[in-house]
């Protein structure tokens, strides 16, 4: 506040002279010039905290004119402008405020309102400095953060685009089986993926994979495990291994699989579980073999009307006491349907907001198998995803009808 600077515009020498001596005895710095045509640019320079002036009748229309000009400036739109008036002057009260004068004194003015006057005035302005200081700030702020949104926001469809891409595109090359497959994450990415692969010329491999979460740390790990599970024996995966003698390879049980997979994904070192459901079909003979590490039971919709669950029991992967799980084994009959779901499907809700539970989804089951389908009955839940505003998970569903 000390070092606060005050234009005095002359009109009156001897009283500005006394207002000059005051305000330099309470530590301002002070400038006092004559108020003339070429002020205003003076004005501009010089950037003053507060304008004093002090005017008659005579002087008014100069002064408003002078004032007019200042605040039709940026840099002196919000400058405190005191004008001191003779006492007879009252008159002109009201047009120096519309010019746009901050606060009027009428003469005689004692020292002590003449201090707190200007004192209050320039802390307000100090106030307002600091107010745009800080709205500037918080403008360049939202600037750089619309701008970090939208460069993540780049980053998160290319990296949408590449999940995408390892989704399977053309199933026609499964032998004897139909496939209805749906994947849609949550936000831009998410922690479901799954794939469908012939293993050899007989036998089909299938998983889906649930990663804790949902977004980029979940959504990368699924993409890390959708490059581990492939069928290169040469890139060590572990669906299949090596032999000495013909065929030179032998298909690795699903609960081998998962067993492997929970030693070498460890919530220790990945600080993120995942449930899977990996199986594998022989599709000409329609034995299936499957393992399922805490993930939703898949439904079986048998040719017969009847529904059974895919049920073996299995922890989630990537603790090491997940140790106790079951590969159960099951054989199709021409036309039985599989329906592979991640846990999102049982986030759904339908128009009374009602959610879908395992009871429930049985029941639709049922009742699709009764009207004799001829859609895939996971098309009946494209609807529900239509009507949410917002999935609350990620959801992936897979149905497999077998038909030789």
């Amino acid at each position: 506040m000390q070092a606060a600077k005050i234009l005095i515009l002359e009109t009156n020498t001897q009283s500005n002279r006394l207002n000059k001596d005051q305000f330099r005895k309470w530590g301002f710095e002070v400038i006092q010039r004559t108020c003339d045509e070429h002020i205003l640019t003076e004005v501009l320079r010089m950037e003053p905290q507060l304008i004093f002036i002090q005017t008659d009748d005579e002087n008014l229309p100069k002064l408003l004119s002078c004032i007019q000009q200042a605040r039709q400036h940026e840099k002196l739109k919000e400058t405190p402008i005191v004008a001191q008036l003779p006492e007879t002057s009252g008159t002109a009260k009201g047009a120096l405020f519309n010019a746009g004068i901050t606060q009027c004194l009428l003469e005689p003015v004692s020292e002590s309102e003449l201090r707190e006057c200007v004192i209050n005035l320039l802390k307000q302005g100090d106030l307002k400095n600091k107010l745009t200081m800080t709205q500037r700030a918080l403008e360049e702020s939202l600037h750089k953060i619309n701008r970090q949104r939208a460069e993540l926001d780049h980053h998160l469809t290319l990296a949408a685009k590449i999940q995408e891409s390892l989704i399977p595109q053309n199933l026609i090359q499964v032998p004897f089986c139909n496939f209805y497959c749906h994947f849609q994450p949550s936000g831009k990415v998410g922690g479901d993926i799954y794939d469908i692969f012939m293993l050899d010329d007989q036998h089909m491999g299938l998983y889906m994979v649930d990663v804790m979460g949902h977004g980029v740390a979940s959504s990368m790990l699924a993409v890390a495990l959708s490059e581990f599970l492939v069928v290169d024996v040469n890139r060590g995966t572990p669906l299949k291994r090596e032999l000495d003698e013909a065929p030179y390879y032998e298909i690795v049980s699903p609960v081998e699989v998962i067993h492997y997979l929970n030693k070498r994904f460890s919530f220790t070192k990945y600080q993120h579980y995942f449930t899977i459901f990996y199986m594998v079909f022989n599709v000409e003979t329609g034995q299936l073999r499957y393992v399922r590490g805490a993930h939703p039971e898949p439904l079986l919709m048998r040719r017969d009307q009847t529904i059974e669950t895919l049920n073996a029991y299995g922890t989630p992967i990537g603790f090491e006491f997940s140790q106790g799980y079951e590969e159960g084994s099951l054989q199709l009959q021409s036309g039985d349907r599989l329906l592979i779901y991640s846990d999102g499907l049982l986030e759904l809700e339908d128009e009374q907001h009602q959610a879908m539970d395992y009871d429930r989804l049985q029941h639709m089951a049922a009742e699709y198998l009764t009207d004799s389908p001829r859609r895939p009955f996971a098309m009946k839940f494209k609807q529900m995803v239509d009507q949410q505003s917002r999935l609350k998970d990620d959801l992936t569903m897979i149905e497999m009808v077998w038909q030789p």
